[in-house]
């Protein structure tokens, strides 16, 4: 049953016999208060614990091996995954420059988190959102842990890539064969397979060599699945990614101080979906105990009020 119109939140409106002999006391009301104005933490001890590298391994399976009596796997040197959409104008300088990149030995997942392509992946803007918690397009991610943001700082990504030492494990192979995929893998991660298709600009007479169209994702302890219809008239590129769950935390490999971030449209632009302002764990525990405060106080008044009028105003003893 809901609260009736007129009747205070929480009732703090005591009838006066009630609590003539409570043992409430303001003290402990503002012990209470105190408590729960206390920074949180655990709170935030445990969102940092996630903040954790989650790409273990990577591996390349290309679809020309369908012509072989099985297809093995490759480990390429990087990862880049790029964010982009054919809406975006300067993704189209940076789309120029990633071509150059040697797809042998780096390879490339273009994504495309923005709802108004006609190309638009929803696992692409999971990745976007949750997993990377970007904000702006072009952005690139090198090996899970490396950020380009921006067209400027995009265009680095040559440089960068021959700065990178990362090392890759935990897959020690993948083959195909009749329909079916068999690995080995690190237990307890998951195995996500991105396909990549070569698919046309929506505007510009050019296309995507390395779009990402279609995602499955197993338990690597598997071992094996069959993914034969879903291979079907498949034509690119498989790219297996072994992860743990979880945030990526990523840090700027641009030579670019931050200072010179230009965030304007012109060079960017903010995906269509609205971000959520990720609050700080102690704020949100102080903002809290303001909020709880701020409930109780007219109560507390009223309690004090009570027990004022109680001691003037002693009820009549019975003969």
């Amino acid at each position: 049953m809901g609260r009736r119109k007129g009747t205070p939140l929480f009732n703090t409106c005591p009838n006066r016999f009630t609590f003539t002999r409570t043992k409430l006391s303001t003290k402990v009301l503002t012990l209470f208060l105190i408590i729960a104005l206390l920074p949180n933490n655990s709170v935030a001890e445990q969102v940092e614990a996630q903040e954790t590298a989650v790409l273990l391994d990577v591996h390349v399976l290309d679809s020309t091996c369908q012509d072989e009596e099985s297809c093995n796997s490759w480990r390429p040197d990087n990862l880049v995954e790029y964010f982009g959409a054919d809406w975006c104008e300067p993704c189209m300088e940076v789309e120029q420059e990633i071509s150059n990149i040697d797809s042998n030995r780096s390879v490339i997942i273009q994504h495309h988190p923005s709802t108004s392509d006609n190309t638009f992946f929803s696992q692409s803007k999971m990745k976007f959102e949750n997993q990377y918690r970007l904000l702006f397009i072009p952005s690139l991610v090198i090996n899970g842990e490396s950020l380009l943001t921006g067209s400027s700082q995009a265009l680095e990504i040559s440089q960068v890539l021959q700065q990178q030492n990362r090392t890759y494990s935990g897959i020690s192979d993948i083959n195909y064969q009749n329909g079916t995929l068999f690995w080995n893998a690190s237990e307890g991660y998951n195995l996500n397979i991105w396909m990549l298709k070569d698919t046309m600009h929506e505007f510009e007479n050019y296309s995507h060599p390395n779009l990402a169209t279609s995602l499955l994702s197993f338990h690597s302890g598997n071992k094996s699945a069959n993914i034969s219809e879903w291979i079907e008239d498949w034509d690119g590129r498989l790219v297996f990614m072994l992860e743990d769950i979880g945030s990526a935390e990523l840090t700027s490999a641009s030579t670019q101080p931050t200072g010179n971030f230009n965030f304007n449209q012109e060079d960017y632009k903010q995906n269509d979906t609205e971000k959520d302002a990720t609050l700080n764990p102690k704020i949100l525990a102080i903002v809290t105990g303001l909020i709880m405060f701020t409930i109780l106080l007219p109560g507390l008044i009223m309690f004090q009020g009570l027990r004022k009028f109680e001691d003037e105003n002693p009820p009549d003893e019975q003969e």
